[in-house]
């Protein structure tokens, strides 16, 4: 069933001994999203606890690992942050897959597979959502928890450039600004300071990039041996998609990365013409209008990959408002 802010308020308020899950290859917006609900109901007294996500990364490991649970600790509440489907699990949250009591989130392609399920898919960032949510609970906003919503926030709409930035959006970074936030060193840490093998990656996507249909549509192919030789690890590669579509005149921009276990990663960017998600659903994805995602199997080469995600964008642009 679908509830609304105060209804998941309400259920959160009811229960204890409370358990987070956070998404394969987690992002800001998960990370900030659990770190700021775990955070809120342990001041309300609650015990609740992030379960352990393995791909996280340094940039969004101080949010959730502080939270991780503790020795011997068995869940009777299951909330799910940010996670549109099930697929996108982690391996060690499998075991929750029939168990999921509320879910959370703000993905219009979500498949409501809680017993309770709040979307709002006009949120820019789920941790909007999750603000809602804690406000309607009584939870103070403290710098801890401000910084999580305010990181979730700020990725998902890009530094509130994306098109999906709304009044809201703007409203709840400035509470955050207003609870004792540094707004500006947390972006210049997530938008501006790049290591060096993130400056390497951005010139090879550069050097290497394809333009299709006229140039409408760009297309970047992340080799497995070029981020090994760069030394770049997920931290580095976090919101890369983007740059395919910073290129005047291109509406769709694709991103293909070659994962390590031979499985490959695709990020599709779009300009307001164009729907991300409708792509990424042809190959069994999803996601945002502007931002989504799908990932192909090992048995799949990565040419392969990219000739069916191609074939997608291609069949979607062409019936596109254009």
């Amino acid at each position: 069933m679908t509830v609304d802010v105060q209804g998941a308020a309400s259920a959160l308020l009811r229960e204890n001994d409370i358990l987070i899950l956070t998404h394969r290859r987690p992002d800001g917006d998960t990370t900030g999203c659990a770190g700021a609900l775990c955070r809120g109901l342990r001041q309300l007294g609650k015990r609740a606890f992030i379960l352990e996500n393995p791909e996280i990364t340094r940039r969004y490991a101080p949010m959730i690992v502080p939270c991780y649970p503790e020795s011997g600790f068995v869940p009777q509440f299951i909330v799910s942050t940010d996670i549109a489907e099930q697929k996108l699990f982690t391996d060690n949250a499998k075991q929750y897959e029939d168990k999921i009591d509320l879910v959370i989130d703000h993905h219009r392609s979500n498949e409501l597979f809680g017993k309770e399920n709040l979307v709002r898919p006009d949120a820019g960032g789920c941790a909007e959502v999750i603000y809602d949510v804690l406000m309607a609970m009584g939870v103070r906003l403290t710098q801890d928890i401000a910084e999580c919503v305010y990181v979730g926030v700020s990725t998902d709409t890009g530094c509130f450039k994306f098109s999906n930035t709304t009044a809201h959006s703007h409203a709840v970074a400035a509470a955050c600004l207003s609870a004792g936030i540094d707004g500006g060193e947390i972006n210049r840490a997530l938008f501006e300071t790049k290591s060096r093998p993130r400056f390497d990656m951005e010139r090879i996507i550069f050097e290497t990039m394809e333009f299709l249909h006229e140039g409408k549509i760009a297309l970047a192919v992340l080799r497995r041996a070029d981020i090994t030789r760069t030394g770049a690890d997920m931290d580095d590669l976090d919101s890369i998609a983007s740059l395919t579509r910073q290129i005047e005149g291109v509406q769709v921009g694709i991103t293909l990365t070659e994962n390590s276990d031979g499985t490959t990663k695709v990020s599709v960017r779009t300009t307001k013409e164009v729907d991300a998600s409708a792509i990424c659903k042809k190959c069994g994805g999803g996601g945002h209008l502007r931002a989504a995602g799908a990932s192909f199997g090992a048995e799949l080469s990565t040419e392969e990959a990219r000739a069916a995600i191609l074939k997608a964008a291609e069949e979607v642009y062409e019936q596109s408002d254009v």
